[in-house]
């Protein structure tokens, strides 16, 4: 394997990884919220209680906050899977499928942002996730553009 073949490999499991975590920590949320794992649980991305938070500007059941977030999960689920695929079977038709499925979702997201006025319930200061969304659409886009050019 080259330098460059090594690189572009990287590239991929970083962001496989990475969203693995990230869907790691949500089911584990999910799980805290439901009581199948005790409050003191430390491992947990407490999206879902920031989703309740951010939905309630349009009075959104907690009900649909649910469907939500599973749906997330679920989508999370089967990016990360793509991106390990992806690096696996290392051809760029994988690549670009994985990448497609992962810009989909951040890019709902910050749709959402925008529908769910987020930027309404962040505290001065704190750090925006209308704009880390956004960030890491950029971020996933320059990685794919990069996989091309190298």
């Amino acid at each position: 394997m080259t330098t460059l073949e090594l690189i572009k490999a990287g590239i991929v499991l970083l962001w496989a990884a990475w969203l693995s975590m990230v869907t790691l920590l949500n089911v584990t949320d999910a799980l805290k919220e439901r009581g199948r794992l005790p409050a003191t649980w430390s491992l947990a991305s407490g999206n879902f209680a920031y989703m309740v938070e951010v939905t309630r500007i349009h009075n959104t059941p907690k009900a649909a906050c649910w469907v939500m977030f599973v749906g997330v999960i679920i989508w999370e689920a089967i990016a990360s899977l793509l991106l390990w695929w992806a690096l696996f079977v290392g051809t760029l038709e994988a690549t670009n499928v994985a990448f497609l499925v992962s810009l989909a979702l951040w890019g709902a997201f910050m749709l959402a942002d925008e529908y769910f006025i987020t930027y309404a319930v962040e505290s001065e200061g704190a750090s925006s996730v209308a704009t880390t969304h956004r960030d890491l659409f950029v971020a996933f886009l320059v990685s794919l553009v990069a996989l091309h050019l190298l």
